[in-house]
């Protein structure tokens, strides 16, 4: 059973980068059947979860749980809670179901698909808290602005996939993109339950 309130969303995240650290102390050919591949991700369904936990290199890793730390304290600031953490549970399988609309996209591997739902869900989350009590929350609507801006500069949309010599490897901005859609509209649904379920226990 999922805690309830701040900490469940402290917990989700904190399960997320100690995964991280584990599988990262894994065998290489352990760590590699984490990772989600198009043409064998139903015979390895796991893949869909344990993609995210699998990182290239330590700065791989290192990036990506540097992020989910600065993410998770955003959303803390914010409120989150149990609801956005069923959120991101939600959003963790789904953001690496949805690289299937890529077809060029084969191989996933990584914590920035996650991450990017974390920013969706903490763009859904500063939505409801201006819509209810129209009040701001700046650094999270800040982080908003600047992931949009982040995605339409990658625009995976026409570019899936994109090399970078940099960090040795090629950068799936795919995931990035169905990550953050997916984070948004899944804590989006369930803020739109919350209403409809409050709505008629007032009537």
């Amino acid at each position: 059973m999922m805690p309830r309130g701040p900490l469940a969303w402290w917990a989700l995240c904190a399960a997320i980068g100690a995964a991280c650290l584990i599988a990262w102390q894994l065998p290489v050919d352990a760590q590699l059947a984490l990772r989600w591949r198009a043409s064998t991700w139903l015979q390895q369904p796991w893949t869909l979860w344990t993609a995210a936990l699998s990182h290239v290199n330590a700065a791989h890793l290192g990036l990506n749980l540097l992020s989910l730390l600065c993410l998770c304290l955003i959303g803390a600031q914010a409120g989150a809670g149990a609801r956005e953490a069923l959120a991101l549970a939600i959003a963790w399988p789904l953001s690496h179901l949805a690289l299937l609309l890529w077809p060029s996209v084969q191989l996933y591997t990584g914590l920035s698909g996650l991450n990017h739902a974390l920013a969706g869900i903490i763009t859904a989350q500063c939505a409801m808290i201006f819509i209810v009590n129209k009040r701001l929350q700046f650094i999270g609507c800040l982080l908003t602005l600047l992931v949009i801006i982040k995605l339409i500069w990658e625009s995976a949309w026409t570019e899936p996939l994109r090399a970078d010599a940099s960090w040795g490897f090629t950068v799936v901005q795919a995931a990035h993109l169905s990550g953050f859609v997916i984070g948004l509209v899944a804590a989006g649904v369930l803020y739109v339950a919350r209403i409809f379920r409050t709505s008629s226990v007032v009537e």
